[in-house]
């Protein structure tokens, strides 16, 4: 073979999962069709995904970038269904905000760190070819001066978008429906107008959200009323931005250069399966949707956490095959509650008829308020309201991201997202009493750590101890005095051949 693992796709996606492979000692190549970076596009880093992110060290690093594009890139509310304000707060994270950050620059970031860990990037070859038998696949390729050329992998996982060639080589049916209307997304030559950084509205004359991108510009997300229906394919042009902004607005917008444009529809289609024996499908290859609340993205990227970790330890022996049949049965229900999400939202924020708006903004100022509904949407956002699924009887908090946690180590105060900087799974004493100091996995991906929590949120307050996975969700909970047996048969559970 010439790789353990082939990526096809280096967008976010990508990225991350051949990141985590090569945190593992995952010997892996990303295979990218682009030569340039993409267009600015997705804009906005949820809370789930910042605590993802501080679990491999980079959440600082994406702040500090973004605070160097604009003086205060945190935000601490959301839209839903364009309505707003939902409040991060209720999602208790030690990342109470949204980052604002456009998506070339979030590729940029990940790049550095795919480089930095030892991946592998090809750029300006498009995969046009994909066989596999027991033992590999083989894909073939063409480069932009149409060489083509065959290369070999044990596993393959496809990260090449809604149009994936790799999901179509592997038969997977995409089903879904075309297109009933169209958006735009607009970057214009403004600099912000409104004071706090963003204007959300919306009228009879349509639906329109707005942040800066830059120094300089500001991107505007809206569906017109009368435009809706264009053309998905007729090019975006700066008197249409003019004429359908200035009357969302209500009044007239001047700007002197239309950045760039594009189309977008509320097309939705999924993957009938999100794998085909040896190769995987992450991300946009799985689903695509109309881009309600601007939270696409950070579904592919906790996708790309959840594959990562799994097929790093079945390359490296350390688990069993049978463990990768847990990426689907884990991501399928989140990307299908997505997909429901976008549906209800869409039905409402586009819809524009006098009822409709006076729903909006009732909906708006009763219920959205309330702490209940806004904690829900909250969680819906982050694609978190239900847990991954866990063994009868587990402790509640099984299969639900870990909550926020410091412990007080030997070294002083630490978070626990920190401890998880190795990607390995992370074995945790909460007594402080080094009850599994005998517990040695030198060559497996376990990490034991015993300390006392500083303050222990209330979910966890019967808790003993705790197997964190390595994409910081909880796998297990012990409760009361918890033997050495008791959490090796846990680990052992997930990494069969650990030692």
């Amino acid at each position: 073979m010439d790789q353990n693992v082939i990526v096809v796709g280096g967008g976010p996606s990508g990225l991350v999962v051949a990141s985590e492979l090569a945190l593992a000692g995952v010997e892996v190549t990303v295979l990218e069709r682009r030569t340039e970076s993409v267009q600015s596009r997705a804009g906005t880093i949820l809370p789930r995904v910042l605590e993802l992110l501080d679990t491999r060290g980079l959440a600082g690093t994406f702040i500090d970038r973004a605070r160097a594009i604009r003086s205060n890139p945190l935000f601490r509310t959301h839209m839903w269904a364009g309505m707003k304000p939902v409040e991060w707060r209720h999602l208790e994270s030690r990342y109470g905000y949204r980052l604002i950050m456009p998506q070339n620059i979030t590729e940029e970031l990940l790049t550095a760190h795919a480089l930095q860990a030892g991946v592998t990037i090809v750029r300006g070859h498009t995969v046009d070819t994909v066989t596999q038998d027991d033992d590999g696949v083989e894909i073939g390729m063409v480069d932009t001066g149409g060489a083509r050329s065959t290369a070999t992998a044990a596993y393959l996982v496809g990260c090449d978008g809604g149009r994936s060639a790799v999901r179509q080589q592997m038969g997977i049916d995409f089903a879904g429906h075309g297109p009933t209307f169209t958006g735009v997304v607009a970057d214009v030559a403004i600099d912000n107008p409104w004071p706090g950084g963003r204007r959300i509205t919306d009228n009879q004359h349509g639906w329109l959200a707005s942040f800066p991108v830059g120094a300089g510009t500001t991107r505007f997300n809206f569906v017109h009323a009368d435009r809706m229906h264009a053309d998905p394919s007729e090019p975006v042009t700066a008197e249409e931005v003019r004429k359908c902004l200035g009357e969302i607005l209500e009044s007239d917008l001047e700007f002197d250069e239309l950045k760039w444009a594009s189309r977008f529809t509320d097309t939705t289609a999924m993957a009938t399966q999100f794998s085909s024996g040896r190769v995987f499908l992450v991300g946009e290859s799985t689903r695509i949707h109309y881009p309600a609340s601007g939270v696409g993205m950070n579904f592919c990227i906790q996708d790309a956490f959840n594959l990562g970790w799994k097929l790093a330890a079945v390359v490296n022996g350390h688990a069993s095959p049978d463990l990768l049949a847990t990426f689907e049965k884990e991501r399928r229900p989140v990307a299908e509650a997505l997909l429901r999400s976008v549906a209800g939202q869409v039905s409402i924020q586009l819809d524009f008829s006098p009822d409709a708006v006076i729903f909006k903004r009732w909906f708006e100022s009763t219920l959205m308020p309330l702490p209940e509904v806004n904690r829900r949407l909250a969680l819906e956002l982050n694609g978190l309201t239900d847990p991954y699924p866990s063994p009868s009887g587990a402790h509640p908090v099984t299969g639900h991201r870990l909550p926020d946690l410091e412990m007080q180590l030997p070294d002083g105060i630490v978070p626990v997202g920190e401890l998880l900087r190795s990607g390995h799974f992370l074995a945790l004493d909460l007594t402080g009493d080094d009850r599994f100091r005998e517990l040695n996995y030198s060559s497996a991906p376990v990490d034991v750590v015993s300390g006392v929590p500083v303050r222990l949120p209330e979910a966890l307050r019967s808790a003993s101890a705790l197997l964190i996975r390595p994409d910081s969700y909880v796998g297990w909970v012990g409760e009361g005095d918890i033997d050495v047996q008791a959490l090796d048969s846990q680990i052992r559970q997930w990494l069969c051949h650990a030692a």
